[in-house]
């Protein structure tokens, strides 16, 4: 690969110190020190499990990039928030706050959980391929592609834990 091509990907990191959010209704706008400024931005996540409030892309309608935002945490705290409240929207994740049970059948795993939205139950394929070790938790993958989380291992109520240890 020549230089030249090398030119394409190169990141366009945003200052943290002259980038500004701010909604106007329910749409996310920025403005990039002070005299660059787009109606309607979209954040996404680079690294959505692992990385969650670092390396957050913004962009356009029409999915152009606009630059990345190394860490949430650097922004402005308004600034900070609004990009929260929007990539919660983008990434609806629900947390698993228990586990009733867990049955495996010929390679096909019914969870029986709850989660902070509620009573669910989902199926994955074997343990081993749908869940994601986070480091304290764990992420996973339905076979509908709809994700559920685990923030924090140790957080779950005792029985929940000798379900989960039995089966992972």
């Amino acid at each position: 690969m020549e230089d030249e091509d090398l030119k394409d990907f190169e990141l366009n990191y945003l200052d943290p110190g002259k980038v500004r959010f701010f909604r106007h209704g329910d749409i996310l706008r920025v403005t990039i020190e002070n005299d660059r400024s787009c109606l309607r931005v979209v954040p996404m996540r680079a690294f959505p499990v692992s990385m969650r409030n670092q390396y957050i892309s913004i962009r356009d309608m029409k999915g152009d990039e606009l630059g990345i935002i190394k860490n949430l945490e650097e922004l402005d705290k308004e600034s900070q928030e609004l990009l929260e409240e929007e990539i919660q929207k983008r990434y609806l994740t629900p947390v698993i706050i228990k586990i009733n049970a867990i049955h495996d059948k010929m390679g096909i795993v019914e969870w029986d959980v709850e989660t902070d939205r509620g009573a669910k139950k989902f199926l994955t394929r074997s343990i081993h391929h749908s869940i994601e070790d986070t480091g304290k938790g764990f992420t996973i993958k339905d076979m509908e592609s709809n994700r559920y989380e685990i923030r924090d291992y140790s957080e779950l109520d005792p029985d929940s834990i000798a379900i989960l240890t039995n089966k992972v």
